[in-house]
């Protein structure tokens, strides 16, 4: 089922987007990509909440959105292997956009598998 991997990393594009927002100047190509990509994010939302219980939906929502605010807060606290960062904010800002692409396809192909058949 493609519902919860895409719904995953929706939310994981969600933080790592407002991070960036709050921390970067906004510009036009990042804003229109995080457009895109929270559009996509709520529609997949949106399908769930049609297809799903909302009991199970809820608890998903939750758990997936603490385990992606856990993430991009190590991230953001460094993990650090002999003084330098192993992963920092910069490597991914620049994943950004693979990810955005794989959350705007995978809610389009979320949606037109169960409507088209």
């Amino acid at each position: 089922m493609l519902f919860y991997p895409t719904l995953f990393l929706g939310l994981l594009y969600f933080k790592i987007f407002r991070v960036r927002r709050k921390l970067e100047k906004k510009a036009v190509g990042t804003t229109l990509e995080g457009f895109f990509a929270n559009t996509a994010l709520a529609v997949i939302v949106l399908f769930g909440s049609l297809s799903e219980p909302w009991y199970l939906l809820l608890t998903t929502v939750v758990g997936m959105n603490i385990m992606a605010s856990l993430m991009v807060t190590a991230v953001q606290l460094g993990i650090f292997i002999d003084g330098k960062p192993l992963l920092g904010l910069s490597q991914l800002y620049k994943v950004m956009p693979l990810l955005a692409m794989v959350v705007i396809s995978g809610s389009v192909g979320t949606v037109t598998i169960n409507y088209l058949g």
